[in-house]
Formats: structure tokens, sequence, C-alpha cells
């Protein structure tokens, strides 16, 4: 057994570690690393960032439930550049990215969990995103405004006076119809909840996500 002298990547403190060893603790930070190939005279060592990648999903998953998209990708993104080896990110990402969704539950299912966001979430979480809902909504008054200007003049050139009511009848049936949608397809997503966090780090991580100082 060797002893090797290698650098922590958290301080930058010298470690020293046998050679046969897979992780060992820095004597200066007091933070794990994990020595992922053992090399004559040199130990290649990572850095295990899962509670970093569970704090970054935390927050994610709150961005989720405030219905901001933005926020919940970007977050997200960032986890997958930390660690993409675990499911969560990938049912994550199902949710946000729809075209891709297949494969990403298909990926998820080859990692095992972080117990940040599971394979029933996704179910629960697919409607977060408000902004899609909405473009129904959008293009019904659009469309309605466009068709009832369309139709003042014809029905006065050609004096179909009757047609006005209709239109507006029409448009109003769209938007309202659109509204009804938007109501029946509205996400009723319960508060994120994770066994592990207290309330003041529940209610500081709301606080990040909704942007308060």
């Amino acid at each position: 057994m060797a002893l090797i002298a290698c650098t922590c990547p958290y301080c930058g403190g010298i470690v020293k570690m046998e050679d046969t060893l897979t992780s060992g603790y820095c004597t200066y930070c007091g933070r794990q690393i994990i020595n992922d190939k053992a090399v004559v005279g040199q130990v290649n060592v990572s850095m295990d960032r899962t509670s970093e990648v569970v704090s970054v999903l935390k927050l994610a998953k709150y961005s989720m439930y405030d219905g901001d998209a933005n926020g919940a990708g970007v977050l997200l993104s960032k986890a997958m550049q930390m660690n993409s080896e675990n499911s969560d990110v990938w049912y994550m990402d199902a949710v946000i990215d729809r075209k891709n969704a297949r494969a990403d539950l298909a990926r998820a299912k080859q990692y095992p969990s972080l117990g940040i966001f599971t394979e029933s979430d996704v179910s629960v979480y697919k409607n977060f995103d408000p902004a899609k809902n909405s473009v129904l909504l959008i293009v019904a008054v659009v469309f309605s405004f466009f068709a009832i200007f369309a139709c003042i003049p014809i029905a006065i050139i050609f004096e179909i006076y009757y047609l006005l009511p209709l239109v507006f009848v029409a448009a109003a049936a769209a938007i309202g119809g659109s509204v009804l949608y938007m109501k029946k397809t509205k996400a009723h997503i319960p508060e994120p909840v994770f066994s592990d966090e207290t309330a003041a780090a529940k209610n500081a991580a709301m606080d990040r996500v909704r942007g308060r100082p």
C-alpha cells in the first residue's frame, strides 16, 4: 500500500491518499473526494456533486410549482451539467421538453433516483406551464377580432346586418370555450415537500425562486 499526493479540487490542499482507496476526505476542508482511477504516481480526483445536484433540482421543482418554465429549464440544464446519471433530471426533462419526452422517460429508467423528481411527478407536473394553455385563448381572441373586423364592411355593403350578431356570438363562444378549456386543463400541483428540508430552508428556496431578497 502506498500513499499518493494529490490536490483537493475544492480548496487546493494537498491530500495524501492510499492508492487502493476509491475515495477519501480532504484534511483541510473536510469534503469528500473521489478517486476515479489510480495511475502510477498520480490519482485522478473528481468531485462528488450529488448534494449540489439535489439542491439545484429542488429549486427547479419549486420553479415548476410556480409555473416558471424558463427558470426551471435553466436550473435543469445546470443540474444535468453537474451530473446526468440520475433519473430525476430525465423525468424532469420529459415534462419540460415534451418533444423528447419518450426518450427521456426511457433514459430515466437506466439510472438511480435522488428522490427529488420521480416518475409519479411526471403526470402531476405535465401542465405546469400556464403559458402553453394560454396559447389557445390568444388564438381565439385574435381570430375573433379579425372575424368581426372583416364582417363589418361586408354586412354594410351587402346589407346582411344579421351577420354581425352571428359573428359576435361565434366569437364569444370561441373565447368562452378557450377559457373553459384553460380551467379544465389547469395543473393542480401540490406544493413541493422534501423530508430532509427544514421550514426555513424551504422558505429560503421559495424566496430565491420568486426573486425575493
